[in-house]
C-alpha cells in the first residue's frame, strides 16, 4: 500500500525545497536556530523508522503509510514554513489596500464584523474553538482514512494539502498582506502579525521552527483547508455532515478570529477548487500501482 513512486516524487518536491530554502537563508542574511532543526530530524527519522518496520518486518501497511505520511508531512511544513518566511522578508509592497476595497465593494465592513465580536461573546467563543479546530481535524481525518483503508483518499487529502499550502505560500509571497489585523490597528500583539511585521522590517534574522507562525493572509489557507476536510469526508456517513457544518463554522470565523480579509476567503476558494479540479482532470495520470 505505500506507492513507492508516488513517495519519491514527495521527497523529491521536498528536496527541491529544501535547496530554495538553503538559497533564500543565505540571500536574506538569515540564520535558522539548530535544536528545533534537529528535533524535527529526529522525529522524522523515528517516524521513516516506524514506517520501516512495518512494511519490512512487522507487515501491517496500514501503519506503515501512516508513518510515512506523518514523516513527509512533518517535513514539508517545517520547509514551506521557512519558505513562508523567507519569502516575507522580501519586503514587497502589501496588497491590504485593494482587499479592504475589494471587501467593500462586496458590502463587507471587518470593522463592523469585530464591533460585533466584541457584544456576543458567547457566538464569539463558538467560532474560536471552531476555528481553531483545524489541526485536530486533521489529525482525526487521517486517522480515520486509514483505519477504514480508504488510502486513495488519504492520498488525495495528502496533495490537496500540499499543493494549496504551496500555492498559498508562493502568492502571499508575491502579493502579501498584513491581514484585518494589521490593517486596522487591532489585536497588535498577535504572534502572526508581530512575526510578520519583524521580517520586514527585518528586525528577525533566525527563523524557529518551534515557533513557526502562519503568515499567509491572501489566499486564506484556514478556509483551503476547511474545504479540503469537508471534501475528504465525502460520501462518508455521519462523517461528512459532521465535517460540513463544522467547517461551515471554521469559514465563518475565518474573518473574526483569524483576522483575514473576506477578499482572503474569496481567494482561498478559488485556489482550492481550481486544485481539486486540476487533481480530478489529471488523476489517471498519478501513479497507481502500490506494494505491499
Amino acid at each position: 500500500m505505500l506507492n513507492t513512486s508516488e513517495i519519491r516524487w514527495a521527497w523529491g518536491l521536498f528536496a527541491v525545497l529544501a535547496v530554495a530554502d538553503m538559497l533564500g537563508l543565505a540571500l536574506m542574511g538569515m540564520d535558522m536556530r539548530i535544536v528545533p532543526c534537529l528535533l524535527v530530524a529526529a522525529a522524522t527519522a523515528v517516524l521513516l523508522l516506524i514506517s520501516f518496520v512495518y512494511k519490512t518486518v512487522r507487515r501491517e501497511p496500514r501503519l506503515a503509510y501512516f508513518a510515512m505520511t506523518g514523516a513527509q508531512l512533518l517535513v514539508y511544513t517545517a520547509l514551506a514554513g521557512v519558505l513562508s518566511y523567507l519569502l516575507t522578508a522580501g519586503n514587497r509592497p502589501t496588497i491590504d489596500a485593494e482587499l479592504v476595497a475589494t471587501d467593500y465593494f462586496l458590502g463587507f465592513d471587518w470593522t463592523t464584523m469585530y464591533a460585533w465580536g466584541k457584544t456576543h461573546v458567547a457566538q464569539h467563543l463558538v467560532l474560536i474553538c471552531a476555528y481553531y479546530s483545524i489541526l485536530p481535524q486533521l489529525i482525526l481525518m487521517y486517522i480515520i482514512l486509514f483505519t477504514k483503508g480508504l488510502f486513495d483518499r488519504a492520498r488525495e487529502m495528502f496533495w490537496l494539502f500540499i499543493l494549496t499550502s504551496l500555492g498559498c505560500v508562493i502568492i502571499s509571497g508575491l502579493f502579501p498582506a498584513a491581514g484585518a489585523f494589521g490593517t486596522f490597528n487591532v489585536q497588535t500583539a498577535n504572534p502572526s502579525l508581530q512575526h510578520f511585521l519583524a521580517l520586514r522590517d527585518g528586525s528577525m534574522k533566525s527563523i524557529n521552527l518551534q515557533q513557526l507562525q502562519g503568515l499567509v493572509s491572501f489566499p486564506s489557507f484556514h478556509l483551503a483547508l476547511a474545504v479540503i476536510l469537508a471534501y475528504a469526508a465525502r460520501g462518508i456517513p455521519v462523517l461528512f455532515p459532521f465535517f460540513l457544518a463544522l467547517n461551515a463554522l471554521v469559514i465563518a470565523a475565518t474573518p473574526l478570529v483569524g483576522g483575514h480579509h473576506l477578499a482572503d476567503l474569496w481567494g482561498g476558494a478559488l485556489l482550492t477548487l481550481g486544485v481539486i479540479a486540476a487533481m480530478r482532470r489529471f488523476s489517471s495520470s498519478l501513479p497507481q500501482n502500490s506494494d505491499s
